[in-house]
């Protein structure tokens, strides 16, 4: 990997300066740069240029109070790159962006345009033609080409409050829980579909809120009251907001989040000829917290906590046994799961 590079304000042609070739327009904004990416992707000399072929209204500048920030990052992601940059200004602001690209220089072309941007909202977005060969090669020289299209996760503007909303991530998961909430502690099974904001907040560039609902099935659980049996289960729709959502590290994630639930409990007494099929309706309401760790661009594995508390739940008996099963006022789950984002 390259480590990351901070280039002094001022340097000399021999030193990797990108203003050698292209000097610094009048004006220019003083800024902090530090670059990482492996080896095999652009150097930072050359990434450094990438961004004066279409902005010179910046100079390089060690770290102070006065001038912002910009952090470079590219990693190699499955068969691909995601490239990521972090600009913090001098009033604590911060913003960022993440590019996707088949290669290295992909990444790092679309990089270079959203820095570009991010430093000079009037920047050009088609580099300088070279200039003119005198003499006899310039009948050889071939016409310059185009610019390469960039990949199509650069984005057309830089990060502003005019920007539009991020769109969601869409997931799919599935959790295994136990869950001591609805009647006794019954294994559950859980699948759902999510949605997730990443970027947000300008403000506060961690936070990734999301929102979820899903299917809980639990497996029936077997009770003896007196001389008969009784076979319970429940089934359930829920939904989950987790408006605090941060990624505390590149690849993990804590939430808090708020839900409800909304089911249906069936009990059973198969040793009683004339018993029935009893059900009842309940409803909850409760907390969550998890943390999830994304070890692929895709996969995710998680571990969830939460409590419920009932608004309506019906407790349910066996005359003149007694009681079947009863809701606590306030119960427990926990589980572990996993699932896909797009």
């Amino acid at each position: 990997m390259f480590a990351l590079l901070v280039l002094p304000s001022r340097a000399t042609a021999d030193e990797g300066s990108v203003g050698a070739e292209r000097p610094a327009e009048k004006g220019a904004e003083a800024i902090h740069f530090e670059y990482e990416a492996s080896p095999d992707c652009p150097s930072a000399e050359s990434f450094l240029g990438k961004i004066s072929a279409y902005t010179t209204r910046f100079t390089l500048a060690g770290p102070g109070p006065e001038a912002r920030r910009f952090v470079v990052r590219i990693d190699q992601r499955d068969r691909g790159y995601v490239g990521h940059f972090n600009v913090r200004a001098a009033s604590g602001e911060t913003a960022g962006r993440d590019i996707e690209g088949e290669s290295c220089d992909d990444a790092a072309l679309g990089l270079a345009v959203a820095v570009a941007l991010a430093i000079d909202p009037e920047a050009s977005l088609v580099p300088p033609a070279p200039p003119p060969v005198d003499g006899p090669a310039a009948s050889a020289a071939p016409a310059p080409s185009p610019p390469r299209d960039a990949p199509r996760s650069m984005p057309a503007r830089a990060p502003s409050a005019s920007s539009p909303p991020p769109r969601p991530a869409v997931s799919f998961g599935a959790r295994a829980e136990a869950n001591g909430a609805v009647s006794g502690v019954l294994a559950v099974i859980d699948l759902f579909v999510e949605l997730e904001w990443p970027g947000a907040s300008r403000r506060v560039p961690a936070l990734r809120p999301a929102v979820r609902g899903g299917w809980r099935n639990a497996f029936t659980r077997t009770v003896q009251v007196g001389q008969a049996r009784a076979e319970i289960d429940w089934t359930a729709g829920y939904l989950e907001a987790c408006p605090a959502r941060f990624a505390v590290a590149r690849d993990l994630a804590i939430e808090a989040c708020l839900g409800a639930n909304l089911g249906i409990l069936s009990a059973q007494a198969p040793d009683l000829p004339a018993a029935s099929v009893t059900r009842r309706t309940w409803l909850d309401y409760g907390g969550l917290l998890g943390a999830r760790w994304q070890p692929h661009t895709h996969l995710f594995v998680e571990a969830v906590a939460s409590a419920w508390a009932p608004i309506t739940r019906d407790r349910l008996r066996i005359e003149p046994d007694g009681l079947v099963t009863r809701a606590p006022s306030v119960g427990i789950s926990a589980g572990i799961g996993g699932g896909w984002r797009f």
